[in-house]
């Protein structure tokens, strides 16, 4: 028998080992005889006695965990602030508890609970670490009444049931702890209960993971709910769950459910193939969403009816089979920076008479439309990007959408398609690519588009059908492939102040009964200015044509010369804001030196010219020697932009050809071509490309001498009309202005573009970045760095191409490495590491 040590006449431990001689028999004989403080170590073996714990002992067991099974008719009674250690409770039960704590602040360390539950009530406040819940029915861990649970790296785990259900008011903190295999829900609060959870995981449970009900409040943080049986958290009632840094996954349900008038805030959570909807919010719930994911839902990855309002702000929302957002009833929400896409079917879907508010943003790759509206929804969406959607917004409801500075980009079909009655109001957007029409207004519908642009439109940039009546101003269309403006049989609106341009139809066609009026607009660039059907009724006032060869306007609507009068000093107002967007251009600083150097030279010519005095002998034309990508191109649009600004050039545009474009393939067809592009430069610069081309050497017969003749020509019949710009390679560049003696007294002077150094190739691909809205990690920037030293500059570098094209290859590397992350943050959405770097650039 081991020895029991005295303090003060007291013994510190006392040992129960049935059948040993000189030891307590029992463990009820122990506590009955123990003081406060003392420590009863239970030697191994199986107990069957009905206890109450009612002072402040140590129940230990002596051997250590597993060794001592107290086994009773009845719960142990536990109500005094006494320590369990390594002990086995199991019942006879699996309904009933095996502990009940009614007082105290017992500590409770290493023991199992088998069979059975505990039950925790009245005042209590127990601690449990490191315990083991297993195999009882309805729940693992019971708090009710004004209890104070924690509980630290305990398992819950084989309940038929739930893992911890929190009732009453009580309070309940669970820190590192699992609970899985549960029956019913992972965790339950309802009543008043508070509970908080941090790390850890409620993983298979059979229900839920969190249910929250009535007022109760739930707080979880950097933990797992994953496999649930129905949703991985549903709020109901009054309840409120947030849920910090959390992963939800592979529910059988929703991710996160808020019903009634219950809230649900995520912050920081992915929330990562539910089996339905990713997160719901219905009747009169609230649900904020701020910096987290939801991803691969199979039915819609937010879905929002009823009364319910939902706040989403820097979050994911993609590859859902139904629509990413979806909002219905008279629900509201409200959204920040978020990004949708890809989607099956919408990115926003709003029906009912729901209302959406975006700002900024990214809606891609949806199947159907970025943003849908139908019945009575409303919509306002400012500085969101649309990019890459079937449609980029559909618009079929009775109330209004407005859209404020978005772009609308490679849609598939129409970027913005205004159904039958309906209304929208569009200012400063930009409606790009579309591979149908660039804006619809079906039937009877109209509204306002106000200094918006459309932008290669495959089909015509705007259209307007029967009864449509829309109030388009200071809007442009171009480049459309077809016409600029389109208004069919019976359809009518106002474009006052518009500029139509490069459309492969006529700019402007009306159609039967139709009753367009334009007012002050431009149409340019464009073979015929209008076609008008029988009985068209339109209305032109005020129309300003350039480079339009057939015009078939009305003879009430002559139009008028578009003029470039004004003084120096009025033309001049433009241009501190181009020579600055000139000098931040990356590198080129040779150019830029030369640039300003025609631009003073320039405004003296025109200073001299408003004196009355006689100009002096001027040479506009350039020759721009460079590798491919040192920004020829761009300093040319600039350089066109510059003049007219100074007042040299009527329109400023850029018109770029290469030897495709002005050479014919049989006798005869080569000035025809010729003349027909320097055409469409007259008023801007023409700016050829491989200029050497055009002469290839040891060929004297090739049809490109027939394009420098008429070139030389027509710069001599339109010498105050047109800037020819030609651009190559230097040394081929120095043979092509040999080649012609008119060439060589026409282009005296030469800019050099440089190729691009480490320093300014990285700065190209941070530009590129912040463009697209990206970041670039400091190991990236210092792998780029690295990597452009190395390149070859030789014969056919790509200098700034390079780095754009290298940044599209970091983009594609980066989408594979995120698609691979369980959970990726809006941080790893933006950031491009030296991982992205693709091996050999």
């Amino acid at each position: 028998m081991r020895a029991a040590r005295r303090s003060g006449g007291v013994t510190e431990t006392i040992r129960v080992a049935p059948g040993e001689r000189n030891a307590t028999q029992s463990i009820e004989a122990a506590l009955r005889s123990a003081a406060p403080g003392q420590t009863v170590l239970l030697s191994p073996g199986v107990y069957r006695e009905d206890l109450v714990i009612d002072r402040e002992v140590r129940l230990v067991a002596e051997l250590g965990r597993g060794t001592v099974w107290l086994i009773g008719r009845v719960p142990v009674r536990l109500t005094a602030a006494a320590t369990l250690a390594d002990l086995v409770l199991t019942g006879g039960d699996p309904g009933e508890a095996v502990l009940s704590v009614t007082g105290g602040s017992p500590e409770i360390v290493g023991c199992e609970f088998r069979d059975g539950r505990v039950e925790v009530s009245g005042g209590a406040a127990p601690e449990l670490r490191d315990c083991r819940f297993t195999g009882g029915r309805l729940a693992g861990l019971y708090a009710l009444g004004d209890s104070v649970v924690r509980m630290t790296s305990c398992l819950v785990n084989g309940v038929d049931g739930i893992g911890v259900v929190a009732g009453g008011s009580a309070r309940v903190s669970i820190e590192d702890c699992w609970v899985s295999g549960v029956s019913g829900s992972g965790l339950r609060a309802r009543g008043n209960a508070r509970v908080e959870i941090a790390r850890g995981g409620l993983t298979a449970p059979g229900r839920h993971g969190v249910l929250a009900e009535e007022t109760a409040e739930v707080t979880v943080r950097e933990a797992a709910i994953e496999r649930s049986g129905a949703d991985g958290v549903l709020a109901s009632g009054s309840a409120r769950v947030d849920l910090v840094g959390c992963r939800i996954a592979d529910g059988a349900g929703a991710g996160a459910v808020a019903t009634d008038r219950a809230e649900v805030t995520l912050s920081g959570t992915g929330i990562d193939r539910a089996a339905t909807t990713g997160v719901v919010a219905r009747g009169e719930a609230t649900v904020r969403v701020t910096g987290g994911s939801v991803r691969h839902a199979g039915g819609n990855g937010i879905f929002v009816s009823e009364r319910a309002t939902a706040t989403l702000s820097d979050t994911a929302v993609g590859d859902s089979a139904y629509s990413a957002v979806h909002a219905g009833g008279s629900a509201r929400l409200t959204a920040t920076h978020l990004w949708i896409g890809p989607s099956a079917e919408h990115g926003l879907h709003l029906i009912g008479e729901a209302t959406a508010e975006l700002t900024g943003g990214r809606v891609r790759g949806c199947a159907l439309a970025g943003i849908s509206l139908e019945d009575h929804a409303s919509a306002q969406a400012t500085g969101t990007v649309l990019d890459g959607n079937r449609n980029g917004v559909l618009h079929g409801s009775d109330r209004p959408v407005k859209l404020t500075e978005c772009v609308v980009s490679a849609s598939e079909r129409a970027g913005v398609q205004i159904g039958t009655g309906a209304t929208a109001e569009m200012s400063d957007c930009r409606v790009e690519r579309t591979g149908t029409a660039g804006i619809v207004f079906e039937k009877d519908s109209g509204g306002s588009v106000t200094k918006c642009s459309v932008t290669g439109a495959a089909g015509s940039g705007i259209v307007v059908w029967t009864g449509a009546t829309p109030d388009v101003q200071e809007s442009s269309c171009t480049e459309g492939g077809k016409n600029a403006l389109f208004v069919g049989e019976g359809g009518g609106g106002t474009f006052t102040d518009c500029v139509f341009t490069a459309s492969a139809f006529p700019a402007v066609h009306v159609g039967s009964k139709a009753t367009p009026k334009l007012v002050r607009c431009r149409i340019r660039d464009t073979e015929v200015d209008v076609a008008l059907d029988d009985d068209a009724d339109p209305t032109f006032e005020d129309i300003t044509l350039t480079d339009v060869p057939n015009s078939l306007l009305p003879g009430s609507a002559a139009p008028a010369p578009e003029g470039g009068g004004g003084t120096a000093a009025e033309q001049e107002a433009d241009l501190p804001e181009l020579l600055a967007e000139l000098n931040a251009l990356v590198g080129l600083d040779r150019v830029k030196q030369d640039v300003q150097a025609q631009v003073k030279l320039m405004q003296t010519v025109r200073r001299r010219q408003d004196a009355g005095l006689a100009a002096p002998p001027l040479s506009r034309h350039l020759v721009f020697a460079g590798n491919p990508g040192t920004g020829k191109t761009t300093v040319a649009r600039l350089y066109g932009k510059l003049l007219t600004a100074l007042g040299m050039l009527e329109r400023g545009h850029l018109v770029e050809a290469d030897r495709t474009a002005m050479v014919g393939e049989y006798v005869g067809h080569t000035a025809p071509r010729t003349q027909g592009i320097f055409r469409k430069a007259l008023g801007g610069v023409l700016f050829i490309d491989e200029a050497y081309s055009l002469v290839p050497p040891g060929n004297p017969q090739d049809f490109g001498h027939e394009a420098i003749a008429t070139l030389v020509k027509l710069m001599e019949d339109h010498r105050d009309d047109v800037v020819v710009i030609v651009a190559g390679y230097p040394l081929e560049m120095g043979r092509f202005v040999a080649s012609n003696p008119g060439l060589a007294s026409r282009f005296s002077r030469t800019l050099t573009f440089e190729d691009y150094g480490p320093d300014e190739l990285t700065e190209i691909v941070e530009t590129q970045c912040r463009q697209h809205e990206y970041r670039l990690a400091p190991d990236a920037r210092e792998a780029l760095h690295a990597h452009f030293a190395t390149l070859d500059h030789g014969h056919g570098f790509g200098n700034g191409r390079a780095a754009r094209q290298l940044f599209q290859r970091m983009t594609e590397h980066q989408a594979q490495r995120v698609a691979d992350l369980t959970d990726p943050s809006t941080d790893d959405l933006l950031e491009l590491t030296a991982l992205d770097i693709p091996v050999g650039g």
